[in-house]
């Protein structure tokens, strides 16, 4: 299957952790290419012939997020670019704050039996409690897009993980994309849009199954992960480690042990702040060198 990933922008820590992602993900021998969806192809040279670029800029981005000007589009647009390089490959999408752990597999078995795969089920939109879901369920129920109608049991999937197999990964990709363009129209919140169109074209076209189980998601506790990624690679470079070597390294790395989900309870940080107030530092000095 084709590794899909898609960065861009000048943040430098979207560009390591897809690197990283990559890196984990190459250790299973049913990943056959790895093509990256970005704006930076020169940051992924680093991967040789293991990472097959398709360069985007800013004039393609703003085209891919289309009429109703919808940012997330371009993650939906990025995947279907992919899609339709490798035809004759399944496509497993993967955000770039998201690691391999085991038993790919069960991917790919699963893929061959008709099912699909996106990270985990959240819920049924109509059950869900947070604020945004709530506005989603309030705008949409009941209502048609794209032929697929919202009800009960329209479920909420994560969308860090999208696992489709080639036979019918343009068209699932195609009517995510309906959906989601004909949803922008309505006065629906948007925040959440393109993951509630993939959950809902998904459903709809295949067996939805969970792939939590292969995959981890560190989309809540990336501090803590980007603390350990830049760790990894400037020991790399550092110790001019190659990628077959870097590629080694990461195998022998245990990742399970470090949350993926790490939430302080708000008080604290109100107290936090409330003491930097109060406590300022003590002292702060800045290089007094002369110019010249």
């Amino acid at each position: 299957m084709i590794l899909t990933l898609l960065t861009f922008g000048d943040r430098l820590e979207n560009h390591y952790q897809a690197s990283f992602a990559i890196l984990t993900y190459l250790k299973s021998d049913l990943i056959s290419k790895v093509c990256v969806v970005t704006d930076r192809p020169k940051y992924y040279e680093y991967f040789g012939d293991s990472v097959d670029v398709i360069e985007i800029d800013q004039n393609i981005m703003n085209e891919w997020r289309g009429s109703d000007d919808f940012f997330w589009r371009i993650k939906m647009k990025a995947i279907e670019a992919a899609a339709l390089r490798n035809p004759e490959q399944d496509i497993l999408y993967v955000d770039s704050d998201t690691f391999y752990v085991r038993n790919m597999d069960v991917i790919a078995n699963g893929l061959s039996k008709g099912q699909s795969f996106m990270h985990e089920n959240e819920g049924k939109l109509c059950g869900m409690t947070s604020k945004t879901p709530r506005n989603m369920w309030k705008s949409l129920q009941g209502k048609t897009f794209a032929g697929v109608t919202i009800n009960e049991d329209t479920e909420m999937w994560n969308a860090g993980v999208i696992a489709l197999h080639r036979s019918h990964a343009k068209q699932t990709i195609s009517l995510a994309i309906d959906i989601c363009d004909e949803i922008c129209k309505t006065d629906c919140p948007r925040r959440l849009v393109e993951q509630f169109a993939f959950s809902v074209a998904l459903k709809h076209s295949s067996i939805l199954t969970a792939a939590e189980n292969q995959i981890g998601h560190y989309w809540g506790n990336k501090p803590d992960w980007n603390a350990k990624i830049v760790d990894f690679f400037m020991f790399s470079t550092l110790s001019g480690s190659s990628f077959e070597e870097d590629l080694a390294r990461v195998q022998t790395l245990e990742l399970s042990t470090l949350p993926t989900v790490y939430k302080e309870k708000s008080i604290k940080g109100k107290v936090n702040k409330l003491l930097d107030r109060v406590f300022p530092p003590k002292e702060v000095q800045y290089y007094k060198g002369r110019t010249q």
